[in-house]
């Protein structure tokens, strides 16, 4: 039996998102690192359209289905809903979502991340009596690490962006909106799906929700969750990405 897996990248990211996974996915047959049209190399986002988009996936899919009896789908960010949109429709052996982005944006997420801060132990540390200001600034500033870690892995993605000529206009972000609408469109209409699936999602995530989780263990009806304390929407390009490959591992070879 013969087995592929393919990767579909986020918004405004790249085919890279995965890192270090794709040098673990020895055991398939083929792996096929999908790229979303205006993404990737020196193309521009005028070529990003929601036709294309949903037309590269699909045709990535139904070759790799033509040539192996399974196919697997790891999706990041918008990869995640392109990947419940490609689940309604098809017969993906598993599929593993990192922070899917079928409900966004976190506006909460100022309040989660301090909540999960003072969780930690923040409020304590900062009553604290006997603890002197610069302690106190030295212990904050390493227990604010992960997240400064996060925020400054995304910056760094969304400059990358401006260095290869590719902006953000308001043109590119409807896209964006339409594509995301199409894929829950999909997978309501489609609902439940069956599909052996696992969301991947961080506590310090700024884009992403957590009721987009919620959304799609509502529609899967064979989806189970991992949330991370510490992750946030960088996922595998932060230093964490071991734990996270880890677990998608033994998911999909389970």
């Amino acid at each position: 039996m013969s087995k592929a897996i393919m990767t579909i990248h986020g918004f405004t990211t790249v085919k890279e998102d995965f890192g270090r996974l794709y040098d673990r996915l020895g055991c398939y047959d083929e792996v096929l690192a999908v790229e979303i049209p205006g993404h990737n190399g020196d193309a521009n986002f005028d070529e990003f359209t929601v036709d294309d988009t949903f037309q590269t996936v699909l045709s990535a899919y139904d070759d790799l289905r033509s040539k192996h009896d399974e196919v697997d789908v790891v999706g990041f960010s918008m990869g995640g809903a392109l990947t419940t949109w490609l689940c309604a429709q098809k017969d993906v052996h598993k599929a593993v979502l990192l922070s899917p982005a079928n409900k966004y944006l976190n506006f909460l997420m100022p309040l989660e991340t301090l909540k999960f801060y003072n969780e930690q132990g923040l409020k304590p540390l900062i009553k604290k009596s006997n603890v002197s200001l610069a302690e106190k600034s030295y212990t904050v500033s390493r227990v604010f690490s992960d997240y400064f870690e996060n925020v400054a892995t995304s910056l760094k993605i969304v400059f990358s962006n401006f260095e290869n000529n590719r902006v953000i206009t308001p043109r590119v972000y409807s896209v964006f909106r339409k594509i995301i609408r199409g894929c829950n469109a999909m997978v309501e209409q489609h609902s439940p799906i069956t599909t052996p699936t696992l969301v991947l999602w961080g506590k310090l995530d700024e884009l992403v929700p957590h009721k987009s989780v919620k959304y799609v263990l509502k529609h899967f009806s064979k989806a189970q969750s991992n949330i991370y304390d510490d992750i946030g929407h960088a996922m595998l390009y932060t230093n964490h990405d071991e734990i996270l490959i880890k677990d998608i591992l033994d998911f999909l070879v389970d």
